[in-house]
């Protein structure tokens, strides 16, 4: 079931850099969310705070909240697995586990966090590429390596192996920057497919992206959110001087 995410006064920094300022932000459950902005603005700095990625860094300081529905995610009861089991994440680059099959890829996250066995993985499997467009291509191959796939269906099976554990949130970092356009619109339109089910941020370059596959977006710049609200309107008509001197291409 798709649940919403917030942040309150969130701050991220790196040493003596602050990336993301003091952010409040909501991100509607079963809708899709981006998040735009120039290079080295915070964008994937605010996404990866959603589910705990700078637990790893260690110069990185987290401060302020970000909820998963009404439960603080930075909450010491809350492990960053059992998190990460809700908030799933696709990076920027396809990065499926180099030494193993299609099938065994879909079937690490179930089998190491005990949620199946069996029967039960196999209809995992079957599942997560039916929602990520890649069953009929990859059905009579489950046990060839994942790297034999082309680029657009590495992403696609990426994007199966976080749909594996049912989460309830789908972060996705650029997903198609690394894609060509024919691969590029089939990770949109399925996109637009998974919101049914998921709630989903995305971070894009490309605002043309943007307009087309979200509900709703998040301009940031340097480390703020200058402008939030629906995609058509920020587009069409933003409050902002700096969003639209952004949108209109006279900076960035």
């Amino acid at each position: 079931m798709a649940e919403k995410m917030s942040t309150r006064g969130l701050r991220v920094s790196f040493g003596k850099t602050e990336a993301v300022k003091g952010v409040d932000m909501e991100i509607q459950a079963g809708a899709v969310t981006a998040i735009i902005g120039p290079s080295g603005c915070g964008k994937t700095t605010y996404l990866r705070s959603l589910n705990r990625m700078h637990d790893y860094t260690r110069i990185a300081k987290v401060t302020g909240e970000v909820f998963l529905g009404d439960r603080n995610i930075y909450d010491e009861n809350l492990s960053p697995v059992e998190l990460r089991t809700r908030v799933g994440m696709v990076f920027q680059r396809p990065n499926p586990f180099p030494t193993m099959s299609i099938r065994d890829n879909i079937t690490f996250a179930p089998k190491r966090h005990g949620l199946a066995r069996g029967r039960e993985l196999e209809e995992i499997v079957e599942r997560t590429l039916v929602q990520s467009a890649l069953w009929d291509e990859v059905k009579d191959r489950l046990d060839d390596p994942a790297t034999g796939l082309s680029g657009g269906q590495q992403q696609r099976l990426c994007i199966a192996r976080a749909l594996a554990v049912r989460p309830e949130v789908l972060l996705m970092d650029e997903p198609a920057s690394a894609l060509d356009p024919s691969a590029t619109q089939r990770i949109e339109d399925l996109i637009y497919e998974l919101k049914k089910d998921y709630t989903i941020a995305i971070v894009t370059h490309n605002m043309q992206q943007a307009a087309r596959v979200s509900d709703y977006t998040a301009f940031f710049y340097m480390g703020n959110l200058v402008e939030f609200g629906k995609t058509d309107t920020l587009f069409t008509n933003p409050k902002e001087e700096q969003t639209e001197a952004y949108i209109t291409g006279r900076f960035g």
